[in-house]
Order: structure tokens, then C-alpha cells, then sequence
């Protein structure tokens, strides 16, 4: 996969199958329409397919007072995307000039003066231009103009609730990380660099590896759970804490999260691991005294290591 920081940077001779959209967390909805891109690319001859995607978030430009939070940084967003077969990947700053641009200007000046669109691909809830105010009935029009074919994908389900950026963001935050894991397709991962903590964990025989992620990485409900930690290409089974450690800190409350990974023992500081997560077991709690604290993480290690025994035995399916 070729990967092009701006439109203008884009240079083929070949007509394309094209789409695009932001394509937060690339999940199974997301991947429907990539692969009705690539397989429809495939069919003719000399087509290659593009998606082009944007950073920041459009949200984030237009209403700069609002926080977005992302399902994927952008590395990991290309990362996914590179997985699906995309040829041409191109990822074009969004700016407040650049949302100002009608759906026809867009069309006009930025995308058929630089590629050979020859079809577009969109999602069932794709729209275009300022304001979003090109929906696929008005892009029909365009394809008469513009002489491309344009093919609308239906949405995809998962016991009926359409998946969808936003949606998997709510579960997320709810803690129903089954589901928002099913409709990415892949376990939901928090990555980034192990730091120095308190260590309170070790005085309690639970020495932890705290974690600093992206500031704009959403990170779920606070609680316990049940993780796979990847260092170095190794995977290891742990246990994972979000909150504020009320048993201890009353005072600071920003969120840490704070790793035990099992049957481990190597001094990790200042190094990158990935959180995949599997499963919540509870919601972050506060206990009288440490002793009731330790005790209770020595019953959720022993619940989840026997969640991860049953797993291994066939027991329970996770993906």
C-alpha cells in the first residue's frame, strides 16, 4: 500500500475505484465497503483502488472547543487499513478552509482534477462537502455529470444495531467491550509507553506496568479486566486496571491504567507494549484497607486467569 500525505502528492496514470470517509477504528462496516472497493477494482482490467481519509478529525477542525476521542491514532488507523489490500492510501490534512469547499468544488477543483475516478464506493450514511450536504441521492447527479458509477454498500449488522464509529465508541465506554470487539473485528487495543508509577502495586505483590497512551485515544469504562499484552511480538496474558485507585488516591483523579502481566518478570520501563482487551470483570472499586484491596486482586487474577484456562480448553470463544 502506497501512502500519500496530500491529494496533490497522488500521481497515476491508471482510472480508480475510489472512496473515502475517516475511517475511525476501521471496523467490520468500514471493511465491507473497502472490500467491495478492492473487489470491484479487481474486476476491471487496469483499476486501482484508492481510499482517501483525513487528519484530523473533521469534528476537531470545525468545533475546536469539542474533545474527540479516537477509536485508532493515526498510525494505528494506517496500519489497519493496510491490512485490507487498499493500493493507494491517501491521508489529506483537514482544515477549516478545506471544509469550506461546496460538495461540487470538491468534486471539481480537488478530486476529478487529480484522479480518474471512474467509480465511488460509500457507505449507506456517506456524505460530502460543506456541512455534510451531499448525501448518495445527490451524488447520483454528480455521477451523471462527472461520469463516474457510484455503488452505495448497505450497513453492516450485528443482532440488528448497525456498526458504526460512534457506536462502538458508546460500548466501549459502557464496558460492553464484547460487542464493540465483534463489530471491530479485532480486540480493542490500548498501546503506548510503560512509565514510572507509585509502586504500590509491587508493596502489594502485584507489581503493575503503568501505561501512557495518546491523550485522544478513548479509553474505556474504568474497571478491571481481562487483557493480552504484546511486547516485543510476544503475547502474554494480564489483567488491566482503569481508574483513579480511590483505595489509595482521594486526591489526584486522572485515569491511569496499570497492567499485571502474568509470569512476567522483565524490567519493561520506557518501553512500548499493546493492551488488547478481552473482557471486563468488574468496575474499578474502593476497599477499606490494602489488605482488603490485595485480596481482591489475588480473586480477580485467579477469575481471570481461569477465564483465559477456558478459553485455551475451547470452553469460551473470544476473537
Amino acid at each position: 500500500m502506497k501512502v500519500y500525505s496530500l491529494i496533490d502528492e497522488f500521481s497515476s496514470f491508471s482510472p480508480c475505484v475510489f472512496t473515502l470517509g475517516f475511517f475511525d477504528g476501521v471496523h467490520r462496516g468500514h471493511k465491507k465497503v473497502i472490500q467491495n472497493l478492492i473487489v470491484r477494482a479487481k474486476k476491471e482490467e487496469k483499476y486501482c483502488s484508492v481510499l482517501l481519509t483525513f487528519n484530523p478529525h473533521p469534528k476537531e477542525v470545525i468545533n475546536p472547543g469539542k474533545k474527540i476521542l479516537y477509536l485508532n491514532t493515526l498510525s494505528e488507523r494506517i496500519c489497519h487499513l493496510r491490512k485490507t489490500g487498499i493500493e493507494h492510501l491517501i491521508i489529506h490534512p483537514f482544515t477549516m478552509n478545506f471544509s469550506k469547499l461546496s460538495t461540487k468544488d470538491f468534486l471539481q477543483k480537488i478530486l476529478f482534477s487529480k484522479l480518474k475516478i471512474k467509480q465511488i464506493i460509500t457507505g449507506y450514511d456517506s456524505h460530502l462537502g460543506r456541512d455534510r450536504d451531499a448525501s448518495s441521492h445527490q451524488l447520483k447527479k454528480f455521477s451523471q455529470i462527472y461520469g463516474f458509477k457510484l455503488y452505495q454498500v448497505s450497513p453492516h449488522k450485528i443482532k440488528k444495531k448497525i456498526i458504526s464509529s460512534t457506536y462502538i465508541r458508546t460500548s466501549l465506554m459502557k464496558g460492553n467491550i464484547e460487542w464493540a470487539n465483534r463489530a471491530l473485528g479485532y480486540l480493542y487495543t490500548l498501546s503506548g509507553y510503560v512509565i514510572k508509577g507509585r509502586g504500590i502495586g509491587r508493596t502489594l505483590n502485584f507489581p503493575t506496568a503503568n501505561v501512557q497512551v495518546d491523550k485522544k485515544k478513548l479509553i474505556p469504562k474504568k474497571g478491571v479486566y481481562a487483557v493480552k499484552i504484546n511486547y516485543l511480538n510476544q503475547i502474554y496474558q494480564g489483567m488491566m486496571n482503569i481508574g483513579i485507585c480511590p483505595t489509595i488516591n482521594l486526591v489526584n483523579k486522572e485515569i491511569k491504567i496499570e497492567v499485571h502481566i502474568f509470569d512476567f518478570h522483565q524490567n519493561i520501563y520506557g518501553k512500548r507494549i499493546d493492551i488488547l482487551i478481552v473482557q471486563i470483570f468488574r468496575d474499578e472499586m474502593k476497599f477499606q484497607t490494602l489488605h482488603d484491596l490485595k485480596r481482591q486482586i489475588s480473586q480477580d487474577k485467579m477469575n481471570i486467569k481461569n477465564f483465559f484456562n477456558q478459553i485455551i480448553y475451547g470452553d469460551r470463544k473470544t476473537r
